[in-house]
């Protein structure tokens, strides 16, 4: 560049400086160019019928890129996409090994990150659909990425390698239903951000072309793809362009759907009407379904009746929003099912089925497809096209049940509706004195399919367990502007009402003899500044409480029955590198009114307070497992002094947490053992007010503990938590300490456990 700097030099007419030569590149038929020059590069190259292959790779990789291994590979890329599209117009094809990972393109060049063959048909692909086929990927991405990776999933579908297309639609499926899904045809720069526009342009894009291959069938595709490719080759090209040739080769009306799938973002969803059957002769059968549409999203879709000796089909445009379709089969009908092969990006396919039975004035039965499984606790299974149902056994102790059995079942579809719960248990009075042998229950109904809106989550629970029946109302949004980077919220209001039926199962350092019916607004924060992760939490909570005697509590009517609650979270982490990171909390928290709250709903100084832990049977009653005699189980919450016995409380408390973690071990492979690390902890608290009594009978003022602890975490199936243990060797109120055996002394060896974080 210096060299020839002065520009009369840099003629072709001219001669080269001494110890220099020119290269002079005749383009002819390409829009684009590129070069890439490194003296160490190993050659290798072949001739595949006119086209000579250039594989260019960095010393090192002879195993990976040489003996003929990336060059048998341009050879199968070229083999495939002449196929698909038509003869390469070009006389070379060169790949080369660049210093990125990844892959980028030019005409008749790959400049590839890895020797792998997916790698080189996509890359190779762009040489038709951005080279050959010159479309403009700034304003139009879909016609190159999309497209590329649509023709890298077909070429190993068609090797036997199996689909790509439930994964990918599954995928955009979420986006769309998250609010999260923009038009494939934006230009560029008008994308949320970047992470949008790969999902758009790559993903989305990639699974338009899928649905057009669906609409038209895959014969009917190759035909278009070959015109295309004919018609075009060697020119600029358009949407308008693709959609002609479409159109013109399919003898199909496209508009709808190029227009929905890349200047729209619709839903799409279809539903099994009204069903009437009728016999035509002794082994004829004639059956009329309604189809109806109940989402903008338009598309061919298939009907299908499953009789005992056959299955008949029908595809109907889906344009209108009810429409009859008749089909005949040679047995009695016995099921209805639209878009059976889920290929329609019907987002719910729990309407999409009608069996056949105990029917009145020509009504069929209907009823929800499920799949039962035995669930591992670790993992939910998650189906597209019916709800997934869990039944898993159930068991604990307690003081006064006893040993308790139960049974367990969950289901969900997609991973996010229909999120439903029921565990019926009863204890057994095995290995206690008592005679309660009660039956409980606990009913959650979370996010039905018809109150479906983006970032929106709906929970009602109805429950009687241990001594406590009630009900949770939760209605919950999250928002998030950007996916990596910006602030994320979570607002949600509560209304939750617990009934205290049998105090037997209480504890009264938790619990006094009161219910309550609370209403809660709650709003988190986190957002990244710097180095820092930030997060905020603000709950603003109002109630009353009553007993057997009415709004009294106690057994004092004097009391004021209605209460307040304010509690305020700030946290701070950051990597401090090399595997050290640190975490700050900052905590302030307040409960009463024109008296003080009752036990339950006071701020509590050692973790979180008892309606926290109402849903854990482990927890919640006198004796369970992390709560019996010599048990140091720790609920991170509240002040979170982690040494104090977690049946203090106070009206008032300002708490301050700091951590401090080593990494000892990460293995991102591992399951059981992703992390082990050691930490060391400081918390600090401080009394406001001081107006309820503590364990020890006095005021609470100042509390602080210090340790260093443990945490290994781990990953099982879908679930990830934290074994974490914890050594406070310092608490300042020894008489008020979760564990009591060093006696009044301020330092001495204590432990807590929990499968939780910190804070």
């Amino acid at each position: 560049r210096d060299f020839y700097s002065n520009a009369p030099r840099c003629s072709s007419r001219s001669e080269p400086g001494r110890g220099r030569k020119r290269v002079v590149f005749y383009a002819e038929d390409v829009h684009h160019f590129a070069i890439s020059m490194n003296p160490e590069y190993r050659y290798e190259g072949e001739q595949w019928g006119d086209i000579a292959i250039h594989v260019l790779y960095q010393p090192g990789d002879e195993e990976s890129w040489g003996g003929g291994t990336v060059v048998e590979q341009t050879q199968t890329s070229l083999a495939w996409l002449g196929d698909l599209f038509g003869p390469y117009p070009w006389p070379q094809m060169t790949v080369v090994h660049r210093i990125e990972g990844g892959g980028t393109e030019f005409p008749m060049m790959q400049m590839n990150g890895g020797p792998g063959l997916g790698l080189n048909l996509h890359e190779g692909g762009h040489n038709y659909l951005m080279g050959i086929l010159a479309n403009n990927e700034w304003r139009e991405g879909f016609l190159d990425e999309g497209f590329s990776s649509f023709q890298t999933g077909w070429f190993f579908e068609e090797e036997g390698q199996g689909s790509r297309y439930s994964g990918l639609e599954n995928f955009i499926l979420a986006l769309n239903l998250d609010g999260r899904s923009e038009p494939v045809s934006l230009v560029s720069e008008d994308y949320r951000d970047f992470i949008t526009y790969s999902w758009m342009i790559y993903d989305k894009g990639h699974l338009f072309y899928h649905q057009l291959r669906y609409i038209v069938g895959d014969s009917t595709m190759r035909k278009i793809l070959r015109t295309y490719y004919d018609r075009w080759k060697l020119k600029h090209v358009d949407e308008h362009a693709l959609r002609q040739v479409a159109e013109e080769v399919s003898g199909m009306d496209l508009s709808t759907f190029f227009a929905q799938w890349l200047h729209g973002d619709v839903l799409y969803d279809y539903a099994v009407g009204r069903v009437e059957r009728r016999p035509l002769s002794s082994d004829r059968w004639r059956t009329r379904v309604e189809v109806v549409r109940l989402e903008e999203g338009r598309i061919p879709v298939d009907v299908q009746v499953i009789a005992g000796p056959d299955t008949a089909t029908r595809r109907v445009d889906g344009l209108a929003r009810r429409e009859w379709v008749e089909l005949e089969t040679r047995g009695k009908p016995g099921e209805v099912r639209i878009d059976p092969d889920v290929r329609t990006h019907d987002w719910n396919m729990l309407n999409n089925r009608k069996k056949f039975g105990l029917s009145f004035g020509g009504l069929v039965g209907q009823g929800r497809r499920r799949e039962h499984y035995v669930d591992t606790y670790f993992s939910e299974r998650v189906r597209r096209d019916r709800m997934a149902v869990g039944w898993a056994p159930a068991l604990w102790y307690n003081d006064v049940g006893g040993v308790t059995l139960g049974v367990r079942a969950r289901e969900n579809y997609l991973g996010r509706f229909e999120e439903n719960q029921l565990l019926v248990s009863g204890g057994t009075g095995w290995g206690v004195d008592s005679e309660v042998e009660e039956i409980d229950f606990f009913l959650r109904l979370r996010n039905p399919v018809w109150l479906k809106r983006p970032n929106h989550t709906q929970t009602l629970d109805v429950f009687r367990v241990e001594g406590r029946f009630g009900a949770r109302l939760a209605l919950e949004r999250t928002r998030q502007e950007h996916v990596t980077f910006g602030p994320t919220s979570h607002d949600a209001l509560t209304f939750e009402w617990v009934h205290l039926d049998d105090l037997r199962f209480v504890d009264p350092g938790l619990y006094d003899d009161a219910s309550t019916v609370e209403l809660r607004l709650e709003r988190r924060v986190s957002d990244r500044a710097g180095p820092w992760q930030l997060g905020f939490e603000g709950v603003l909570a109002g109630g009353l409480v009553y007993n057997r005697n009415g709004l009294a509590t106690s057994g004092r009517p004097d009391l004021d029955p209605f209460y307040g609650r304010l509690v305020l979270t700030g946290t701070a982490r950051r990597s401090l590198g090399d595997g050290l990171r640190l975490g700050i909390r900052a905590f302030a928290g307040a409960a009463g009114g024109g008296d003080e709250a009752v036990k339950q709903r006071q701020v509590y100084a050692g973790g979180a307070d008892p309606l926290a832990q109402l849903s854990n049977p482990f927890l919640r009653s006198r004796g369970a497992l992390f709560v019996g005699q010599d048990v140091q189980y720790h609920v991170p919450g509240g002040a979170n002094v982690r040494g104090i016995d977690p049946r203090v409380s106070t009206a008032a408390l300002l708490a301050l947490n700091v951590e401090l973690e080593q990494d000892l071990l990460t293995r991102a492979d591992a399951g059981l053992f992703t992390r082990v690390s050691v930490a060391g902890f400081g918390d600090l608290a401080q009394g406001i007010g001081g107006s309820s009594q503590p364990l020890g009978g006095g005021r609470i003022q100042f509390l602080a503990d210090a340790g260093v602890g443990l945490r290994a975490y781990h990953r099982i199936g879908q679930t990830e938590f934290v074994t974490r243990i914890d050594l406070p060797i310092y608490v300042s109120r020894p008489e008020l300490a979760h564990d009591r055996h060093p006696g009044n002394d301020e330092f001495g060896f204590r432990w807590s456990f929990s499968f939780e974080p910190g804070f």
